[in-house]
């Protein structure tokens, strides 16, 4: 996957609204490196300070996507979980600013959703793999998902390095519009 054009596509986001946007979308343009990645979903994730809530803000515009919102007990912006939480690692990549990886959704969606419910999100999607990789950059705290229809034992170097790379390139987009 190009990171010049990736970068660029973050980097022509006018607004904070449209670099979320860009960040779940922008790898997709790609279609075929993508697909040889087997990447299937992004997924944005940003600390809500007044609240101590991980929001979920952004869910790239993809099919499998689509169907885990559609199945899903709750809506995607409606899951929202406690910072503080130690169980989910979406926290626990946050908290300790390393990344994180589950073949099991229910570590993702825990305490928002049931184990049952989280899981068939996951089996909706397709998803054998996802991991959390904490946007160093952004004060608030926040987070990126990689989802992937392919197995941990599967996963290699290229996808490992485009994860390190890409959400480097998104925590340094979103700190643009850090607040002052």
């Amino acid at each position: 996957m190009d990171l010049t054009v990736l970068r660029a596509t973050l980097q022509s986001a006018k607004t904070r609204a449209e670099v979320q946007t860009a960040i779940v979308n922008a790898p997709f343009h790609f279609k075929v490196e993508a697909a040889f990645l087997f990447l299937g979903i992004v997924v944005l994730l940003v600390v809500d300070e007044a609240t101590g809530l991980i929001d979920r803000v952004a869910l790239s515009n993809t099919e499998l996507a689509e169907n885990t919102t559609t199945v899903s007990a709750k809506p995607f912006h409606d899951i929202k979980i406690p910072l503080s939480n130690a169980e989910n690692i979406i926290a626990q990549a946050i908290s300790s600013k390393e990344k994180q990886e589950t073949t099991d959704w229910k570590y993702l969606f825990t305490p928002a959703l049931t184990d049952e419910e989280a899981r068939l999100n996951q089996a909706s999607g397709g998803i054998a793999y996802s991991a959390v990789y904490p946007l160093k950059d952004v004060k608030t705290g926040a987070a990126m998902i990689f989802s992937y229809y392919q197995y941990l034992h599967e996963i290699g170097d290229q996808q490992h390095a485009f994860m390190d790379e890409y959400s480097q390139l998104c925590s340094e987009a979103l700190s643009r519009f850090a607040k002052r």
